[in-house]
C-alpha cells in the first residue's frame, strides 16, 4: 500500500482528492492539512511514528501562505517524501517554479481525475509527471528566462511566489533603488507593466 497526504485549504477539494485516491486499491490516506504549519506539525508526528507518507499532494496557494515555501520545507525536513503539485494555477512560470523547488509532478485542477491518479502512480514509481498540455509552454518560458541575468531570474521567481517589493529586497539583500532598476528591466523583457501583469501572464 502507498500512503498519501493532502495539503489543500479548500475543505471540499481536499475531501474530493482524498476520496478519489482512497478508492484506488493500492492507496491509503495518511492524513491531511489546510495550512503550512499544520502540515509540518502532522508530518513531524508521522515521522516520529515512522509512518511518513510516500507522497504529498500539495496545493500551491494556501490562503495567504505559499505552497512553494511549504514545498521547500518538506524537501528540507522530509527528503524521502515525494511532492506532487495539484493547482488551479497552471501558467508556465508557476509550473517551472514548482519543479525547480523539488516537486516531482504538476497537475492542474482543471484536468480529469484519471490524470491525477496517473500522475500519483508515476511519481510513486520514481518518475516525474507534468500534465501533457503544460509541457510546450514550459519550454517556451524557460527559453525566455535564459535571457534574464541571474539576479533578474531570482527577482522574477519571487514575484511569481507573490512576494512584495520589501520581501524581495530583504530576501535578496538588495537596496530598494537597485530592485526598481531590476524590475524595470524585467518589465521591459516581458512586456509587462507591473507585478500583477507578470503574475497574470506567467504565474496563474
Amino acid at each position: 500500500m502507498a500512503s498519501f497526504f493532502v495539503v489543500e485549504d479548500h475543505a471540499l477539494t481536499s475531501l474530493g482528492i482524498r476520496g478519489v485516491l482512497s478508492e484506488q486499491p493500492d492507496f491509503v490516506c495518511a492524513g491531511f492539512a489546510s495550512q503550512k504549519g499544520e502540515a509540518l506539525q502532522k508530518l513531524s508526528v508521522l515521522s516520529e511514528s515512522k509512518s511518513l507518507p510516500e507522497i504529498v499532494i500539495l496545493d500551491l496557494f494556501l490562503g495567504e501562505e505559499s505552497g512553494i515555501d511549504l514545498l521547500k520545507e518538506i524537501n528540507r525536513q522530509f527528503p524521502g517524501i515525494k511532492v506532487l503539485i495539484y493547482s488551479m494555477f497552471e501558467k508556465p512560470g508557476i509550473v517551472s517554479l514548482a519543479l525547480e523547488n523539488g516537486a516531482k509532478g504538476f497537475v492542474s485542477k482543471s484536468t480529469r481525475e484519471e490524470e491525477l491518479i496517473t500522475a500519483v502512480k508515476m511519481v510513486l514509481d520514481g518518475g516525474n509527471y507534468v500534465q501533457h498540455n503544460l509541457v510546450p509552454p514550459l519550454f517556451t518560458y524557460r527559453t525566455m528566462l535564459d535571457s534574464f541575468t541571474k539576479q533578474e531570474q531570482n527577482i522574477f521567481k519571487l514575484i511569481l511566489e507573490r512576494k512584495n517589493r520589501s520581501q524581495i529586497a530583504a530576501e535578496l539583500n538588495i537596496a530598494s533603488r537597485s530592485l526598481e532598476n531590476y524590475l524595470s528591466r524585467i518589465y521591459s523583457k516581458t512586456g509587462c507593466k507591473g507585478h500583477e501583469e507578470l503574475i497574470k501572464k506567467f504565474g496563474e
